[in-house]
């Protein structure tokens, strides 16, 4: 028979025992990965009221990219395919950026400074033989053939669409388009009625233009405009060439003459 000191010793001994079963289990997750809760981590309301979610804070391993502000102005893209066979484009007129101011110097080596003061410059670019710049307030226009900076106005508009040609330039707002003559220095001013721009294409002495409506070609030197109604029909692909300028509309197409200074109507499933 066991006696009270027996027993005592055998109690003693299970707590040992079972003390030291307790510290085996703790002692591997005090070694866990201190972050395998990182990540989303959702509160619950439990007083039913609103609270403001804490910040959460992102994986590591969680790459989030940032999205950039639309900016206002865009350069135009052009919705009918152009098939123009452009050669080789120099740039023959720069411009620097001075403090308030802009000096373009041309290619004889003139020099034209135009004063920002009181104007933010949204967009500046020299592309063949013209420079133009576009603010808050102003158009402005230069070119080989200037004597100063040509001001354009605008009223009230806040978004564009920029389109650079050798001879010309083309600003597009929702209401208007602004085009820039480089031969006559001079802004002009096309007026959008329930059309939106679709095409635009500057080469050598021509410009043509794409709207939803109609198709324009303009003669630069003389400013000049001709026009022809697309008759609810839409250009797919056009094509500028020396003597002519194509417009294909599917089985259809328009071919302005440069000779001529006329519009001809050709159906092509003859």
């Amino acid at each position: 028979m066991f006696s009270w000191q027996h027993s005592k010793l055998i109690i003693k001994v299970l707590t040992v025992i079972i003390g030291f079963s307790i510290v085996i289990g703790i002692i591997p997750s005090l070694f866990a990965n201190p972050n395998q809760f990182d990540g989303d981590m959702y509160y619950m309301d439990t007083v039913g009221q609103n609270r403001s979610r804490p910040p959460q804070r992102p994986h590591p391993d969680l790459h989030v990219p940032t999205v950039p502000a639309k900016p206002d102005i865009t350069v135009f893209s052009n919705e009918p395919t152009d098939k123009t066979a452009y050669p080789y484009i120099q740039t023959t007129i720069n411009f620097v950026e001075g403090h308030l101011s802009y000096k373009a110097f041309l290619s004889d080596g003139t020099e034209i400074s135009y004063s920002t003061r009181g104007e933010h410059v949204r967009y500046s670019k020299c592309f063949g033989d013209l420079c133009i710049i576009v603010s808050q307030k102003n158009l402005l226009g230069v070119s080989n053939s200037s004597t100063e900076w040509e001001k354009g106005h605008i009223f009230g508009e806040e978004r564009y669409q920029v389109a650079m040609g050798h001879k010309a330039a083309l600003v597009a707002s929702d209401r208007k388009l602004y085009l820039y003559n480089s031969y006559t220095n001079h802004w002009d001013t096309i007026s959008l009625e329930q059309e939106t721009l679709s095409g635009f294409a500057n080469l050598y002495d021509k410009v043509a233009i794409i709207t939803t409506r109609r198709m324009l070609v303009i003669d630069l030197p003389s400013e000049v405009q001709f026009e022809e109604n697309l008759l609810l029909r839409r250009i797919y692909q056009f094509e500028m060439r020396d003597g002519f300028i194509n417009f294909y509309s599917g089985s259809k197409l328009w071919m302005f003459r440069h000779q001529t200074e006329t519009f001809e109507e050709v159906d092509l499933t003859d």
